[in-house]
């Protein structure tokens, strides 16, 4: 193993009753937020305005700016940035999934600098400064976006889907609350689900090194989302099951799941941001169609990892078919037909995914146009 560098400079609160921590934590950090947001239903449930209030009574104006899409645009990103410093906020606020904390993270980085946010992403303008402070409330447990520095974007004129990095848009804070996913609805907590999940397998099977201690975090990781997510849809206000796969969230996407010396990349995400990209369809649901037939080409060059996936994860010989078998229970066996993807445009999102996702160069078996193409369609 080579040398391991884990870093997280942000504050963690975690658990039911959390969001009431929201105002003192956010008047630490100023006296003004954006609040970045693009659900209805955080006004409907009351959320937002709970949100409002906090902060107004801790002292912290806040400016809402809740026009966010499920697949957040660069032009959204760059609108919020220049509400951003028209009214001089020193703070940024994002509540919601991981499109609204995605979103904010660009804003908050955006704001701070001279240029468009693609231009950033696509490397034409130096990454130089740093972005405003940041606090996260994910109200899905899914992206695991409060707990890392990316936001993945989309600019709308190339249908890119790409990831931003930087280390200053690491969340200064991130209050985890489960109980702001209790109203959620199953298709979106199923979707999260999958989510979840391909976080965590996908570093897994692809992993070239492998040790038993992050084994251990992941299988443990992906054994509780495969275990709770299925008696959340079956009790949506199960609480307790509810803190489960936000704790998985959280982990899932974060340098926690490479502890102990965990390798491996997020390959099957690079063949599916083309999609959403595209299509505007849920990312969930993209990922639910591809990950057998990601699974199926991986096989041969990791049939070990599969049967541990098998074993370990779901008690089971089989881990492609358990795999198989635990979609179709949660109401997540879906094809690419069914969300709308055509079969003529195939070619062009695998040279999509290959232009905008270079890290799946690093799959173990190897991707070109021919082999994304063919997953495509064995997922159509």
């Amino acid at each position: 193993m080579g040398i391991s560098r884990f870093y997280i400079p942000t504050r963690f609160i975690i658990g039911q009753g959390s969001l009431s921590q929201l105002g003192k934590e956010a008047a630490r950090l100023g006296k003004t937020a954006l609040l970045v947001t693009g659900s209805q239903s955080m006004r409907k449930t009351g959320v937002l305005d709970r949100v409002i209030n906090d902060l107004q009574a801790a002292g912290v104006k806040a400016i809402t700016f809740d026009k966010i899409e499920p697949n957040p645009r660069t032009s959204t990103v760059d609108e919020g940035a220049r509400i951003t410093r028209e009214n001089k906020a020193d703070m940024v606020i994002g509540l919601g999934g991981g499109s609204s904390m995605d979103a904010a993270k660009g804003i908050a980085y955006a704001a701070n600098g001279t240029e468009p946010i693609f231009a950033y992403m696509k490397g034409r303008a130096a990454s130089k400064h740093n972005a405003l402070p940041i606090i996260l409330i994910p109200t899905v447990a899914a992206s695991g976006s409060e707990a890392n520095s990316g936001a993945v974007i989309t600019d709308w004129d190339t249908h890119e889907k790409m990831p931003f990095y930087h280390p200053s848009i690491y969340p200064t804070c991130s209050i985890v609350d489960p109980a702001l996913t209790l109203t959620l609805p199953a298709k979106p907590t199923a979707q999260g689900g999958v989510d979840i999940f391909c976080h965590l397998v996908e570093a897994y099977i692809t992993a070239h090194e492998t040790t038993l201690i992050n084994d251990s975090l992941r299988e443990s990781s992906m054994k509780t989302v495969v275990q709770a997510l299925p008696k959340v849809l079956e009790k949506l206000d199960d609480i307790n099951e509810r803190e489960k796969l936000s704790w998985a969230s959280t982990i899932a996407c974060s340098q926690f799941a490479s502890l102990g010396g965990g390798t491996g990349s997020m390959t099957l995400h690079g063949l599916e941001h083309p999609i959403s990209g595209e299509y505007d369809v849920p990312h969930g649901d993209g990922l639910a169609c591809l990950l057998i037939a990601w699974m199926e080409h991986t096989y041969n060059d990791r049939k070990e990892r599969f049967v541990l996936l098998g074993e370990k994860v779901f008690g089971e010989p089989d881990g492609i078919a358990a795999t198989e078998k635990w979609l179709k229970r949660v109401g997540m066996d879906h094809r690419l037909c069914q969300l709308g993807v055509k079969e003529a445009d195939f070619a062009k999102l695998a040279n999509n995914a290959i232009r905008t996702a270079p890290w799946i160069k690093l799959h173990p078996t190897p991707f070109d146009e021919e082999s994304i193409i063919s997953i495509y369609k064995k997922s159509y």
